[in-house]
C-alpha cells in the first residue's frame, strides 16, 4: 500500500512480525470474511480496511484505491458492509498488537506506572459525546496496553482495568475517585493514586464521621506550596487510605488519595508523581491532532466503531514499527530510518498520501502543459506568478494537452483524490 504510513511491501513485511499469524482464520472466526468476493485472503482485507483509515478517505476512494493497489474488487457500498462486519475482527487485531506493547516497561520503586483515563469522540454535527475511548497506558512503554470503547453511555471506572493487577501503580484524575470504583481496584491488589472531590465519595475519619467537604476545605493551609496530609476510612476497603490535599495557584482545592503507606510515597513525592498522569492526555493529543480520531465518519453509524480500530491499529502499528527501525531493537539504518519517519509523520499529519517518484514527475509534467510555464514577475503579478494570459505569449493548448485534461478532470490521479 502506498500510503505515508504503508509506503510499499517491505513496510508491511515488518508490520505483519506484530499481527497475529494467521489473519485469514481470525477474519473468517469473527465473521468479516464469510464471502470472498472480491477479497482474497484476511491479509488483504486488513490492508484495504488501513486504507480507510487515511484522513479524509471515503468508502468509494478506499474501493477505488484497493482495486488499483489489487488489494480488492468491490464498490463503495460492498466496503461499507466489510466495514459493518469486521469490527470483531478488527478489535481482536488490536488486542494482539497490545501483547507487543509491554516489552519496555517504567517502575516507581519497583511498581509499573499506569495511567487511565477516557476521551470523548464525536461525530458530524454532533451536541455531545457518540462515542468514548478508554485507555489504560503505560507510562513506560509509552503504549496503550487495554482499551475498552463504549457509546456516550459509557462512564469512567476502574472496574474496566482490574487486569492490570499486582506490582502496579495506578494513576487518574477525578472522574475515577469515587468509592465504588476505588475498592475493586485496590482488591484486585493494584495500587491507586487518584485525585477526588469530597463531593462524589465518602470518607470517614478516625470517629467513624463522614468528612465533609466544608470541614475538608477549612484544613487547607492558604500557601499552595504546602501539603497536608491524613488518614481517612473508606468504605469497603479495611486499610486506611492516606489523602493529600493543597491548594492550586487559583486558590481551589486539590485532593488526592492513595493506598501506598509513607515508606514507599512520602508527601513530597506526591505533585510530581501524580503530574506523570499527563502522557496519556497527550497520547490522545497526538491521535486526535495526527490521526484525526476526533473527526469520525458517521456519529453513531454502523462504521463509527470499526473505523476507530482502524486508527488504533495504524497508530499502534507506526509505534511498533518506529521502534524496531532504531538501535537496539532492530535495523541499523538510523539515518535512513529516521529520515523515512520524519517524512512519514509530517505527510501523515497534513493528512496527505504520498505518490510515488512517477507519478509526481508525471504531474509535474501535466501541471507544466496546462498551466503554462513560470514566467518572472511583472507589473501588477507577484514576483514568480503562473502566467497562462494568451497576451503574454503563452501557448494555446494542444487537442492532445484538452483531452487529458478533461480526463484528469473527471477521473484524477488516486493517489491524489485519496485524503
Amino acid at each position: 500500500m502506498e500510503t505515508a504510513s504503508f509506503k510499499d511491501e517491505i513496510t508491511w513485511s515488518r508490520m505483519c512480525k506484530f499481527l497475529p499469524f494467521d489473519l485469514d482464520g481470525l477474519a473468517v472466526e469473527t465473521g468479516a470474511l464469510q464471502r470472498r468476493r472480491g477479497v482474497g485472503d484476511g491479509n488483504r482485507l486488513l490492508r484495504t480496511f488501513c486504507l480507510y483509515g487515511v484522513p479524509n478517505a471515503s468508502l468509494s476512494r478506499v474501493a477505488a484505491e484497493a482495486k488499483r493497489l489489487n488489494l480488492a474488487s468491490m464498490s463503495g457500498p460492498a466496503f461499507f458492509w466489510r466495514v459493518v462486519k469486521g469490527e470483531r475482527f478488527l478489535a481482536s487485531v488490536f488486542e494482539h498488537l497490545l501483547e507487543h506493547a509491554c516489552d519496555r516497561v517504567e517502575t516507581w520503586k519497583g511498581l509499573k506506572l499506569f495511567a487511565v483515563d477516557a476521551t470523548a469522540l464525536c461525530g458530524p454535527g454532533a451536541i455531545g459525546t457518540d462515542q468514548r475511548l478508554h485507555v489504560a497506558y503505560d507510562l513506560g512503554a509509552g503504549r496503550p496496553v487495554q482499551v475498552d470503547l463504549t457509546g456516550r453511555e459509557g462512564g469512567e471506572t476502574f472496574r474496566r482495568f482490574l487486569g492490570l493487577g499486582p506490582g502496579s501503580l495506578v494513576l487518574a484524575d477525578q472522574g475515577y475517585g469515587y468509592g465504588p470504583g476505588i475498592v475493586p481496584l485496590l482488591k484486585s491488589k493494584a495500587n491507586v493514586l487518584v485525585r477526588f472531590n469530597f463531593y462524589s465519595i465518602r470518607l470517614l475519619d478516625s470517629d467513624g464521621l463522614k468528612i465533609t467537604p466544608e470541614r475538608a476545605e477549612s484544613m487547607l493551609s492558604p500557601d499552595p506550596d504546602k501539603t497536608i496530609e491524613f488518614e481517612a476510612t473508606l468504605p469497603g476497603w479495611d486499610t486506611p487510605v492516606r489523602i493529600f490535599g493543597a491548594r492550586n495557584p487559583e486558590g481551589e482545592g486539590v485532593w488526592l488519595l492513595t493506598n501506598l503507606p509513607a515508606s514507599e510515597l512520602a508527601a513530597s513525592e506526591v505533585r510530581g508523581l501524580y503530574s506523570r498522569r499527563w502522557q496519556i492526555e497527550n497520547f490522545f493529543k497526538r491521535m486526535k491532532s495526527l490521526s484525526g480520531l476526533d473527526s469520525l465518519q458517521t456519529r453513531a453509524g454502523p462504521t463509527a466503531r470499526s473505523w476507530i480500530w482502524i486508527k488504533l491499529i495504524i497508530a499502534t502499528l507506526a509505534v511498533l514499527v518506529g521502534d524496531e527501525l532504531f538501535p537496539p531493537w532492530g535495523h541499523p539504518e538510523a539515518a535512513t530510518a529516521v529520515r523515512d519517519a520524519d517524512d512519514a509523520e509530517r505527510s501523515f499529519a497534513r493528512g496527505e498520501v504520498r505518490p510515488d517518484k512517477y507519478a509526481q514527475e508525471t504531474q509535474v509534467q501535466t501541471r507544466n502543459q496546462l498551466m503554462g510555464s513560470v514566467r518572472p514577475g511583472a507589473q501588477g503579478n507577484l514576483p514568480g506568478s503562473v502566467r497562462t494570459d494568451r497576451h503574454q505569449g503563452a501557448k494555446r493548448p494542444s487537442e492532445r494537452t484538452k483531452k487529458a485534461k478533461g480526463k484528469n478532470a473527471q477521473t484524477g490521479n488516486a493517489l491524489e483524490t485519496m485524503p
